[in-house]
């Protein structure tokens, strides 16, 4: 009986490990870049459809990160994106992660 109890414990902490990792990488917002790098900020662009945008248009992800940069950089300037894939293959399906790098002029 411990150690049935025991298992169950822990199949339950795994699962909530899984499911606190992957419900950790859907923030979005700005964050400065180090110094020497060819952008100034990394953008995290939302990876959720909502009207008038669609995530996995390039030009609509480029556009929420310049307007998530109003007020910090007067002429910002698109200079690259990434996308980082965050499903844990077989376990979790989970939309990819997109960041923008932009330069401020």
């Amino acid at each position: 009986m411990k150690r049935s109890a025991g298992l169950t414990f822990s199949l339950a902490m795994f699962a909530g490990i899984l499911a606190g990792s992957a419900q950790a990488h859907h923030e979005f917002g700005v964050e400065q870049a180090s110094p020497g790098l060819p952008y100034d900020y990394i953008v995290h662009v939302r990876n959720t459809y909502a009207i008038g945008y669609n995530p996995e248009v390039r030009e609509d992800r480029n556009r929420m990160a310049l307007r998530m940069l109003r007020g910090q950089c007067r002429a910002p300037r698109v200079v690259g994106d990434d996308k980082i894939i965050t499903e844990i293959w077989g376990i979790t399906t989970t939309r990819p992660d997109y960041i923008v790098l932009v330069k401020c002029a």
